[in-house]
């Protein structure tokens, strides 16, 4: 019997930018791969980290705390961090727990790296 992934990734470079989308569960069984991909986003230092949650159909507490670990390590090595397009659940989810302040939102990836709060210069 072939199980298949229940979570997938892929990151694109956009300028001085990386998004890196989810599609699937953010459940026990992805946080591996999320980390992984999270890890090898910041790893390269972009000036900004967006996380397209568009494709995430079911976000549980290790979804949550894959993103606050990333979000943490982006604060320390100064990288912006947003989310983009997270579904109602993920965002229920987000403000259940309290952490929705914490993380700037996008509607879609093109408008996360375009947008550059006052006093920065583009990539």
């Amino acid at each position: 019997m072939t199980v298949l992934p229940c979570l997938k990734s892929e990151t694109v470079r956009c300028g001085d930018a990386l998004v890196c989308s989810f599609a699937g569960d953010m459940i026990i069984d992805g946080g591996p791969l999320a980390a992984e991909a999270l890890g090898a986003a910041l790893d390269q230092r972009p000036a900004l980290l967006a996380v397209d949650l568009a494709g995430v159909d079911l976000f549980t507490s290790t979804g949550l705390n894959l993103l606050l670990e990333a979000r943490r390590r982006a604060l320390d090595d100064r990288i912006r961090f947003v989310l983009v397009a997270p579904s109602p659940r993920t965002v229920r989810v987000l403000e259940l727990t309290g952490t929705a302040p914490l993380f700037p939102v996008h509607a879609t990836a093109e408008d996360a790296v375009r947008h550059r709060p006052p006093g920065t210069a583009p990539g």
